[in-house]
């Protein structure tokens, strides 16, 4: 899928650290919901995603959903090879983009999610 040329009404979100349990729950609640009411095209980077449960799953599916309602659209950017696979597993990747490559140029927003400080 090609992103247009216009950066217009595009957000990029990007997600570090550990995508599952409470911390992909938490998601909902940390997304900026005024940017994300006007974004036609959300970029999701998961390129700093070291894993993905269910919860993280279900997250993804809820925010694919929450924008198609909306007539909005979402690509996933940066996908680890792991989590490529399960998305491929589940058939979340018939639904939605993946593409490797940083398509940052494109984007008008960062926001880092769900990090983790390492002891």
């Amino acid at each position: 899928m090609n992103m247009p040329e216009n950066t217009s009404g595009r957000l990029w979100i990007e997600l570090g650290g550990d995508f599952w349990g409470s911390e992909a729950l938490s998601l909902a609640e940390r997304l900026p919901l005024s940017e994300l009411a006007s974004a036609k095209w959300v970029v999701l980077s998961l390129g700093k995603v070291r894993c993905i449960d269910e919860a993280g799953l279900a997250m993804l599916v809820r925010l694919y959903s929450h924008l198609r309602v909306r007539g909005s659209r979402l690509q996933l950017v940066d996908v680890p090879v792991a989590v490529q696979e399960l998305l491929e597993r589940v058939g979340f990747t018939r639904l939605v983009s993946c593409e490797n490559g940083a398509v940052g140029e494109l984007a008008h927003h960062t926001i880092t999610l769900g990090t983790r400080v390492e002891t």
